[in-house]
C-alpha cells in the first residue's frame, strides 16, 4: 500500500508530488458522552495505534483539497485500512503532532489532542461539515464508521476558512466514500480477540449523469479484556482481573446520490446517514462499574447544489442533523454510586451555507457564508430548560502566487446568540491567519503560519447539563494564539522517494475552560488563565518504488500553564510531552506486512502534576495477502499490542517507604486501561 503524507504544498515541490484537487458532499454530526461519560472520564481518553503505509486518496473535482491551503496539513487514506478498523483513531494517529485518547477496547470512547489542545478546543468535520456542535464538549471519534471514510485530512495550526474559529490546536477533516463513473462495490468481515466482530458493504454506480451510492457498516464486540489492577495504586500484590461492562455495537449506513458528472457545469447531491450506538459504561479501571449504558441515535440529510463556470465554483447546501442520547444507570452496581440514574437528551441542527471560490493560476479566493440554529432539549423529569443557539458565520481567504512565494491571509467571523427562555447571552468571535511559502529549491520549502483562533462555551457550559454540569452564563471565550515554521522536503532520485517536513510551533491560549468539582458528582466550568504550549514536530517516509515504506512521525512538547497562581510552571493534564510512531512496510505480489511501534511518554492525571500516567511503547503486526488467481479477494490479520504488554512503571508523588513507584496498567487519561495483545482477521471482497 502507496503512503503518501501530503502537507499544504506549492509551487514545484506539489506540481513534483503531483497533488490532485477536491472536494465532497459535507455532512455532520457529533456525540458527547453522557452523564457518567462526563463524571467518570472528563474530557480525555486513549488508544494505542500504530501508523502503517497510507495512500494519497483519489479526490473528487472541486477544491477542499489540503494543498490549497496554506497549512500544515497531512492527508491519510482510508479506503482500504477502513473497511475492518475497530475505529477511526486507530487510522489516524500517524499524523505529526496527533496523539488519540481511548478509554478501553473497541467502541470505548476516543479523543483527540492535537498540538497539545485537547478535543473540546479541536475541531473535528466529517466532509467539511464541523462535526462539535453547541450541545457537546468535543467529538467523541468512535462514533464515526470507519467503513464509509475515504481519507482523512489533517490540518495543525491554520485550518481553511470553512472550517470556522473554533480550531484551537488545529482540526481533522474526515471524508466520505463517494463513488464516480466505474463501478464500485465491496464486502468485508471479520472476527477477532474479545468477541470483536466487523461487517462493511456498498455498492456504487454511475450511469450518465447519476450517480449512487450505498453503504453500511457494523461494529461489535464483547469487550472484557484483561489487564492488572494494582490495587488501589498500594504496594500491595495487584492481581489480573477482566474488564467488565465495556462491549457494545454499532451500526451506520449511508446514501449519496448526485446529478450531474465531474466536468458538468452543475451539479446536485443529497446524502443521507443514519446511525445506532450502544455500548457500556465501564468506568475508570479501579473503580469499576457493571450496568450502566450509553445509546445514541443519529439521522442526518444534506442536499447541496453547485454551479461551475470558467474559475468559479458556488456551492449552496443545506443540512439538517437530529440526535437522541440515553444513559441509563438503573440496576448499575460498582465503585461509583450511580444506581437509579436515567438521564435523556435530544439535539438538532439546521444549517444553511454559501461558498464561492476562484481558482487562478496567480490569485485564489474563497468566500463563505453560513448560518446556522441549534438546540438541546434535556429529557423528561430534569430541572434544565430547553436552550437554543444561532449563529452566523462569514469568511474570506485569499491565495497569492508570485513566483516562488505564495502569501495567503484569511478572516473568519462568528456572531453567536444563546438563550434559554429566561436569559439571553451573545458572543463575537473573530479569526484571522496568514501564511507564508518559499520555494528556496526544487525539493526544499519553507514555510511560516500564525493566526487566532477561538471557541465560545457549549450550551452545557453556560446553562447546565443533566445535573452534573452547573452553568456558568459569565463564561468568556476561549483564544489562542499561535505561529509555527517549518522546513519541507520533497525530492524523488531513481526508484526512491522522500519527503519530510521538520517544524516547530507556539501556542498561547488564554481563558481556557476546565471543569472543576464544586460538589459530589457536580462540575462548574471555568476560565483559566495562560496556557503556552512549545513543540517541534517530524513527519517523513522513504520509499523504495512501491516494495518497502518507511514512515516516521514525531512531536515534542512543552505544555506549560503559565498563568497566575499555585499552578504556574505545571504542566497541562493528560497532554503527553512526546510521541513517537515508526512504521515499515513491504509489498510483494499480492502479498503485504507491516510492522508498527508506537510510544507515548508519561503525562500527569491531575493538576498539581502528582499523579503520572505511564509511558508505554507498544507494537504492532499487519499481514496481508490477495492471491491474483482470486481477483478481488484478500485475506488480512492484524495483531495489536505484539508483546502483550499490559504493565508500566508509575512514579509516586508521595513515595510509599522506600518506594518512589508502583507497577500500574498501561493507561491513559483517568487510569482507564487499555487491551493486551489482540487479533483481529478478515476476509475482503472489492470490485473496482
Amino acid at each position: 500500500m502507496r503512503l503518501s503524507q501530503e502537507i499544504a504544498s506549492g509551487g514545484s515541490i506539489r506540481d513534483r508530488l503531483g497533488v490532485h484537487r477536491g472536494s465532497s458532499v459535507l455532512l455532520r454530526f457529533s456525540a458527547r458522552t453522557l452523564l457518567v461519560g462526563t463524571l467518570l472520564a472528563s474530557g480525555a481518553w486513549a488508544q494505542t495505534t500504530v501508523p502503517t503505509a497510507t495512500v494519497r486518496a483519489r479526490r473528487r473535482p472541486s477544491g477542499d483539497d489540503p494543498s490549497d491551503t496554506l497549512g500544515a496539513s497531512t492527508s491519510i487514506d482510508l479506503t482500504e485500512r477502513g473497511r475492518l478498523a475497530a475505529g477511526v483513531g486507530s487510522l489516524i494517529e500517524e499524523a505529526p503532532g496527533l496523539h488519540v485518547r481511548r478509554n478501553g477496547g473497541d467502541l470505548a470512547t476516543e479523543a483527540l489532542v492535537l498540538r497539545g489542545a485537547s478535543a473540546a478546543h479541536l475541531t473535528v468535520a466529517l466532509d467539511g461539515v464541523v462535526l462539535n456542535d453547541a450541545a457537546s464538549d468535543g467529538v467523541d471519534l468512535a462514533i464515526i464508521p470507519p467503513a464509509l471514510l475515504a481519507r482523512a485530512d489533517v490540518y495543525r495550526g491554520v485550518v481553511p476558512v470553512r472550517l470556522g474559529v473554533g480550531s484551537l490546536g488545529g482540526a481533522i477533516d474526515l471524508r466520505l466514500r463517494d463513488v464516480g463513473e466505474r463501478p464500485v462495490a465491496w464486502a468485508a468481515a471479520g472476527v477477532g480477540s474479545f468477541g470483536a466482530r466487523r461487517v462493511s458493504a456498498g455498492a456504487g454506480a454511475g450511469v450518465g449523469l447519476l450517480r449512487m451510492l450505498f453503504a453500511a457498516n457494523y461494529r461489535g464486540t464483547d469487550g472484557n479484556f484483561p489487564y492488572y489492577e494494582p490495587g488501589n495504586r498500594s504496594l500491595s500484590a495487584g492481581r489480573v482481573t477482566d474488564r467488565v461492562n465495556n462491549g457494545g455495537d454499532a451500526l451506520d449506513a449511508l446514501y449519496r446520490v448526485c446529478l450531474g458528472g465531474p466536468e458538468s457545469r452543475s451539479m446536485g447531491c443529497l446524502l443521507m446517514l443514519g446511525g445506532w450506538l450502544h455500548r457500556g459504561v465501564a468506568g475508570p479501571g479501579e473503580s469499576a462499574v457493571v450496568g450502566p449504558f450509553q445509546e445514541q441515535r443519529r439521522l442526518l440529510a444534506r442536499g447541496s447544489w453547485a454551479w461551475r463556470r470558467d474559475v468559479w465554483n458556488v456551492e449552496v447546501s443545506t443540512t439538517a442533523l437530529m440526535r437522541g442520547d440515553l444513559f441509563d444507570g438503573r440496576g448499575a452496581v460498582g465503585g461509583v454510586s450511580i444506581t437509579g440514574y436515567r438521564a435523556t437528551s435530544d439535539s438538532w441542527r439546521a444549517q444553511g451555507e454559501v461558498r464561492a471560490r476562484r481558482r487562478g493560476e496567480r490569485l485564489s479566493l474563497e468566500v463563505l457564508l453560513r448560518g446556522r440554529a441549534e438546540g438541546f432539549v434535556p429529557g423528561a423529569g430534569s430541572t434544565l430548560v430547553d436552550a437554543s443557539r444561532r449563529a452566523f458565520t462569514a469568511g474570506l481567504e485569499s491565495t497569492l502566487a508570485l513566483g516562488a512565494l505564495r502569501f495567503s491571509a484569511g478572516l473568519v467571523a462568528e456572531a453567536i446568540a444563546d438563550e434559554t427562555p429566561a436569559q439571553r447571552e451573545s458572543i463575537n468571535l473573530l479569526s484571522p491567519r496568514v501564511g507564508v511559502h518559499l520555494s528556496l529549491a526544487p525539493w526544499l520549502e519553507l514555510r511560516l503560519h500564525g493566526g487566532l483562533a477561538a471557541r465560545a462555551p457549549t450550551l452545557p457550559e453556560r446553562f447546565g447539563d443533566r445535573g452534573v454540569i452547573v452553568g456558568n452564563a459569565g463564561l468568556r471565550a476561549e483564544r489562542s494564539r499561535f505561529v509555527d515554521a517549518s522546513l519541507v522536503v520533497a525530492t524523488r532520485r531513481g526508484s526512491w522517494t522522500v519527503s519530510a517536513d521538520l517544524g516547530g510551533y507556539l501556542r498561547d491560549a488564554t481563558d481556557l475552560i476546565a471543569l472543576v468539582q464544586v460538589g459530589p458528582g457536580r462540575f462548574r466550568p471555568e476560565n483559566f488563565g495562560r496556557v503556552s504550549i512549545t513543540g517541534a514536530e517530524l513527519g517523513a517516509r522513504v520509499r523504495w518504488r512501491d516494495h518497502v515504506t518507511l514512515t516516521v512521525a514525531g512531536a515534542v512538547l512543552d505544555p506549560a500553564l503559565v498563568g497566575d497562581g499555585v499552578e504556574r510552571g505545571r504542566n497541562v493534564p493528560g497532554v503527553p510531552w512526546a510521541d513517537l510512531s515508526v512504521s515499515l512496510e513491504g509489498r510483494l505480489g499480492g502479498a503485504r506486512a507491516a510492522i508498527s511501534v508506537s510510544a507515548v511518554s508519561s503525562a500527569w492525571l491531575d493538576r498539581s502534576n502528582c499523579t503520572a500516567i505511564p509511558a508505554r511503547a507498544l507494537a504492532d503486526l499487519r499481514l496481508g495477502w490477495s492471491p491474483r488467481v482470486f481477483a478481488g479477494w484478500g485475506v488480512t490479520l492484524e495483531v495489536t499490542n505484539l508483546l502483550d504488554q499490559r504493565t508500566a512503571s508509575q512514579a509516586l508523588c508521595n513515595p510509599i517507604g522506600d518506594a518512589a513507584a508502583i507497577t500500574a496498567p498501561i493507561q491513559d487519561f483517568l487510569g482507564y486501561p487499555l487491551p493486551g495483545r489482540a487479533v483481529f482477521a478478515g476476509l475482503v471482497y472489492e470490485v473496482r
